[in-house]
């Protein structure tokens, strides 16, 4: 399984020269199974990036699952170059309990008064999968959904192929929950990609927004024994030195805990092979 990072922002894309190290583009990772599957998880502006590199190799096959439908997850989407290819075939799969289906949220945001091409001007062949049911089977994995805390509803997802397992938690705020239901799903986890947006300061004052603080991850990874945490969804202010601080402060926490873990902060162009 081959992990690549094309979007590792959050709330808003922040490109510019204290957001080169880490990236600016909102939330995309491409994971590529050992039979060649193509999973993307979400499809912030990263994607658009990812939709170039695809285009220029076809035909391409992609399994596209959103977590939530809110902007910074989905804005990239117009401008995904195989959307417009005609021998691309897109499965788009998403958690009906997000707030309305799938199909209505992607197709919404390319009216005429927020986007100039209409969805049905869209090439490729497309196909809306609504996910019903907590586990599924694609390729050589088996992938199981658990539903995140964060306004408006969502879902997170952990991709098992053989004795590898990623699970990616974005937009998730865990608070105590942390040692509850998130604990089992993420037990014994190769990598878990979870959102770190705040600091615990920071923390204090977004009770209810959806996100959690650095520390409430480590306390994750912890009790479910993983083996890597990735912190993601950085926060659009975080500056690259900033993110370096956070990663230092989770290092030097882990160490006088003892932890076994490794902890990093995603960056844009990162590829990792579980």
């Amino acid at each position: 399984m081959q992990v690549e990072f094309w979007g590792t922002r959050g709330s808003v894309a922040a490109p510019g020269p204290f957001t080169v190290r880490y990236g600016g583009n909102t939330s995309c990772v491409a994971v590529t199974l050992t039979d060649g599957t193509l999973l993307v998880l979400d499809a912030g502006t990263g994607i658009r990036r990812l939709g170039h590199a695809l285009a220029a190799r076809p035909p391409v096959t992609v399994h596209l699952f959103l977590s939530h439908c809110h902007w910074d997850h989905i804005q990239g989407f117009p401008f995904f170059a195989p959307a417009y290819c005609p021998n691309a075939h897109l499965s788009i799969y998403g958690y009906p309990a997000a707030r309305q289906k799938i199909r209505k949220t992607m197709t919404d945001q390319m009216e005429g008064a927020y986007f100039p091409v209409d969805f049905s001007q869209l090439s490729a062949k497309i196909e809306f999968i609504d996910l019903w049911q907590d586990t599924l089977r694609l390729g050589t994995s088996r992938i199981t959904l658990v539903e995140t805390n964060h306004p408006g509803g969502g879902v997170g997802f952990r991709i098992q192929e053989g004795d590898r397992s990623l699970v990616y938690l974005t937009d998730n705020e865990l608070g105590t929950a942390g040692n509850g239901r998130f604990t089992g799903f993420c037990h014994g986890a190769t990598l878990l990609i979870h959102d770190a947006h705040y600091t615990p300061e920071e923390m204090e004052t977004h009770r209810g927004w959806g996100h959690s603080s650095y520390q409430e991850v480590l306390a994750l990874a912890r009790a479910a024994e993983v083996q890597q945490v990735a912190l993601f969804h950085h926060d659009p202010e975080r500056t690259d030195d900033a993110i370096d601080a956070m990663v230092a402060a989770c290092r030097a926490e882990m160490a006088r805990r003892g932890d076994r873990f490794t902890c990093f902060a995603a960056a844009e162009g990162a590829v990792l092979s579980l």
